[in-house]
C-alpha cells in the first residue's frame, strides 16, 4: 500500500478515535480548552495555508519554529503527531479514554502548548494529545491537527481553498455580507466540540460531522448497528452496497 493510502487511513482514524468520544471525555476536552486565549481582540487576519488533496494545513509558529498543523473541524481537540516535546505541560492527571467504531479502547493524557503563533494571532495553553503511530507516513504533510475547539472559543475561520487562505476572526458576523444570496447550512454542536450539519443522501436525511479533515465524504458506523439497521430495511441494504466505493478494514466502516 502507498503512503498516500496510508495518509488516508490516518485521517480516518483520528476522526473514528476523536469522534466517538463519550460524554466524560467531552467534559475533559472541555475544561481542558477553558484555559486557552488569546494575544488579540477584534481581531481579522489573513494566512497562507498550504491545501493538500483537499485538506487544508496551517502554518504555526512554536518555539521559534515553523509547524504545519492540519486543520480538522472533525476533532474536539489538538494533536501532536510525534514524541512529547520538551515544552509541553501535562494538563491533569486524569487521562482521556479513547474509542473507536472497532470499541477498541485506549487512554490518551492531555498536554498543553504553552505558547504558538497562527499568522498574527498568540494562542496560550491550547491542549494537545500525543499520537506518533502514523509519522512514517505522513510525508511531512503536517506535525499536527488545530482542532474544532478554536471555534469553541469563538473564534470564526473562512478556507478559501482557491487561493490557499485562512481568514480567522473573532469579530461577530464579520463574514455577515458575503453570505447574503449564498448557499448556507446551519450547524448545531454536540458533546461541546462536534459540528454537525444534517445531509439529504439516497438513505434519508443524516446528521453528519461537518469534518476539514476528512478528504472526502464517509461513514462509521459499526458493523453491528448496521446489521440492527438493515433488518428494519433491509431495501436500504443493496442502496448502501450501490452506493459504496471503497471498504477499509482498518475501522471496518464502508465509506
Amino acid at each position: 500500500m502507498d503512503k498516500m493510502k496510508h495518509y488516508r487511513r490516518f485521517l480516518l482514524l483520528i476522526a473514528a478515535l476523536l469522534a466517538t468520544t463519550p460524554m466524560l471525555a467531552q467534559n475533559l476536552i472541555k475544561t481542558a480548552t477553558t484555559p486557552v486565549s488569546f494575544s488579540k481582540r477584534d481581531f481579522a487576519d489573513t494566512i497562507k495555508i498550504k491545501v493538500i488533496d483537499g485538506a487544508e494545513v496551517v502554518p504555526v509558529e512554536i518555539e521559534g519554529r515553523i509547524r504545519h498543523f492540519l486543520f480538522d473541524t472533525g476533532s474536539p481537540l489538538g494533536l501532536w503527531q510525534g514524541q512529547k516535546e520538551a515544552y509541553m505541560r501535562q494538563f491533569m492527571a486524569d487521562s482521556l479514554l479513547f474509542g473507536d467504531s472497532n470499541k477498541n479502547r485506549r487512554h490518551k493524557t492531555i498536554y498543553q502548548i504553552p505558547t504558538m503563533k497562527m499568522g498574527n494571532l498568540q494562542i496560550e495553553n491550547y491542549p494537545v494529545i500525543v499520537e506518533d503511530g502514523m509519522k512514517d507516513y505522513l510525508c511531512g504533510r503536517f506535525d499536527g491537527v488545530l482542532g474544532f475547539n478554536l471555534v469553541g472559543k469563538d473564534l470564526s475561520f473562512k478556507l478559501d481553498t482557491k487561493d490557499s487562505l485562512l481568514i480567522v476572526t473573532d469579530r461577530k458576523k464579520f463574514f455577515s455580507e458575503e453570505e447574503k444570496g449564498q448557499p448556507c447550512a446551519k450547524y448545531r454542536t454536540k458533546q461541546a466540540y462536534r459540528p454537525l450539519v444534517i445531509v439529504d443522501t439516497p438513505l434519508g436525511f443524516i446528521e453528519t460531522v461537518f469534518d476539514t479533515g476528512a478528504l472526502n465524504g464517509w461513514f462509521d458506523l459499526p458493523q453491528d448497528y448496521l446489521d440492527q439497521w438493515f433488518r428494519k430495511s433491509p431495501k436500504k441494504r443493496k442502496v448502501l452496497d450501490d452506493l459504496t466505493i471503497q471498504t477499509d478494514t482498518t475501522v471496518k466502516a464502508r465509506a
